[in-house]
């Protein structure tokens, strides 16, 4: 132990130098990439751009050149993509119509919103060396980064609050930042003084923020145990754990920690932990403030559906705008790995008996309704065991609403929730009973019909400031939807149902209901009485809260007074 403690020094400058040999033909791959080629870049609208893409290996970015408006519009962060910033490329894109099928395809999918990049390769086997490259370059940057999630948090934030897009944050986008960051009054006030006088650019915000994130009492402890105040041997980490945490750990579980946190595979092997490894120790499960038995569900899970609150999406399927922006089957995926357990299709007639989603009467593009269905089922249980309802628009034709449930069938098989309750059930059932269930929200037809008129499936007001579009949206509200036996068989529980009164709700509403309520109309109701009818309302059966249409930007209504009234389906877009 302590001939490497001698050599801790040389391991410490060998951190990151000892790398997993690239075959030659991977070689090839990457100086294929520098030189760069010409790709379309391919817009959900069907727009194509050429550019030459290539990727610089010193700076680990995926770049283009080709555009007139790049020296003039764009700044240097925004024109091109940092390797550390893509999750993940796929090699085809639901969103895009089905005549990009056969097309030597592929699609980065970037940053925390997965916002997707298209590009259309001139061959087959340039596609291939693109995706195999870019790919190789994600997974070597994944691990040699340990701080990769961090700046792409951080660049996230700062992308989301420069409005007017010139790569800098003046003094007024500095306080709305402020207010989405968990930072200290004292922090709030030193960074407004500092953005007094100069706008930041995201190098400057970023080194602002590590200014008063970093935690010196870290880095303090480490020189207080590490001789040599570059790593620590089992013994040095061993005497932190007694004097520090009062734990006495054997050796094979400081050396187990260390296997975990070291990033570097030398220091690794010789069983020492540096600077950054002793740093990501800290957010080790068994690290953790919290009683162990807080660190998974502990709470009772047995209680009617109706009693817990329901981590919703609104719109799920637009990435941005809800006039324009663009639909993607990539957003359910996001949604549901963050725990989402409540997305929504809004569901239109397609081209070829195929049935779209997307949100109708504007010019936000289309995804197929069997694809965004695949996209739940792959990730609708990756997080969390218990159910996902899906919440659901119908304005589809009667053929295609047979076509709709069709779908739902083969996607989900016996996951879909299509058995009838027990007769003498009088509560929605609970989520140990719902667990790896997927529930379908819409209208359901009565037993002995076999199809009814309805009104149109759309419960959104129409108030957004398009003259056009206001008026699209108040014809279709004079519609009728018929609803086809096939669909409504395929609903259970979540049985859409129009709410009048509390009274007559009270009279003649079923637990299995579920009413939706405007924005404003539910914050009268709650001003009525202070909410308590509400509360007594949604004891037994859901209710959700949709946000008014004029936040056409995706902004948010307060969502705690609709909480303190019980509702369920709360929505935050």
């Amino acid at each position: 132990m302590t001939e490497s403690k001698e050599n801790k020094a040389e391991s410490v400058k060998a951190k990151g130098s000892r790398k997993a040999p690239v075959s030659a033909e991977m070689q090839s791959i990457i100086s294929f990439l520098q030189k760069g080629s010409l790709l379309t870049k391919v817009r959900s609208v069907g727009r194509r751009y050429q550019r030459r893409y290539y990727v610089d290996t010193t700076s680990l970015m995926l770049a283009y050149s080709g555009s007139k408006k790049l020296n003039c519009l764009k700044t240097p962060y925004q024109s091109c993509i940092s390797i550390n910033h893509i999750l993940e490329i796929h090699e085809d894109d639901a969103s895009l119509s089905q005549k990009w099928k056969n097309v030597p395809l592929f699609t980065v999918v970037v940053g925390e919103q997965m916002k997707n990049l298209s590009l259309i390769a001139p061959t087959a086997n340039i596609k291939d060396m693109w995706v195999r490259g870019l790919r190789f370059l994600v997974n070597k940057c994944t691990m040699e980064d340990p701080v990769k999630e961090e700046r792409m948090w951080l660049e996230e934030c700062f992308s989301k609050t420069d409005k007017n897009r010139d790569g800098l944050l003046d003094k007024d986008e500095v306080d709305a930042l402020l207010k989405s960051l968990n930072v200290s009054t004292e922090v709030e006030h030193y960074m407004r003084e500092r953005t007094k006088t100069q706008k930041l650019n995201i190098d400057d915000f970023i080194a602002l923020y590590k200014e008063f994130s970093e935690r010196t009492e870290v880095e303090e402890l480490f020189d207080m145990y590490s001789d040599d105040q570059e790593t620590m041997t089992v013994c040095e980490l061993s005497a932190f754990f007694i004097n520090e945490q009062h734990q006495k750990l054997t050796e094979s579980e400081l050396e187990d920690i260390i296997a975990r946190c070291e990033q570097c595979p030398k220091l690794k092997a010789e069983k020492l932990i540096s600077r950054v490894g002793f740093s990501m120790m800290f957010f080790l499960p068994e690290m953790n403030v919290k009683r162990p038995e807080c660190r998974t569900i502990y709470h009772d899970m047995t209680q009617p559906l109706s009693h817990y609150f329901i981590n919703s999406s609104h719109n799920t399927y637009l990435e941005g705008h809800q006039l324009y922006g663009k639909s993607s089957t990539q957003q359910y995926s996001r949604v549901l790995t963050h725990r989402c357990r409540c997305v929504e299709l809004d569901v239109w007639d397609g081209d070829d008996d195929e049935p779209v989603i997307y949100h109708g009467y504007t010019l936000t593009s289309k995804i197929l309704f069997k694809d965004a269905l695949k996209a739940i089922e792959k990730q609708a249980f990756t997080k969390s065991n218990y159910p996902v309802i899906m919440s659901m628009e119908n304005h589809c034709s009667l053929k295609q609403q047979v076509r709709m449930a069709k779908h739902l069938k083969k996607v989900f098989g016996d996951k879909l929730l299509v058995e009838p309750l027990s007769e003498d059930s009088t509560v929605l059932p609970s989520l140990e009973q719902l667990k790896g269930r997927v529930i379908l929200k819409g209208k359901k037809l009565s037993p002995k019909t076999v199809n009814i008129d309805t009104e149109n499936d759309s419960d959104e007001a129409a108030e957004v400031e398009d003259e056009e579009i206001r008026n699209r949206l108040k014809q279709s509200k004079k519609k009728k939807t018929k609803v086809a036996r096939e669909l409504s068989d395929c609903i259970v529980i979540c049985q859409t149902t129009a709410f009048k009164s509390f009274e007559e709700s009270g009279k003649i509403g079923s637990f299995v209901n579920i009413s939706s309520f405007k924005e404003n109309r539910a914050s009268k109701l709650i001003e009525n009485d202070g909410g308590r009818q509400f509360v007594q309302h949604n004891a037994y059966q859901l209710s959700r809260i949709y946000p008014a249409r004029s936040r056409i930007d995706s902004s948010n209504y307060e969502t705690v007074p609709m909480w303190m009234a019980g509702c369920q389906v709360v929505f935050r877009l």
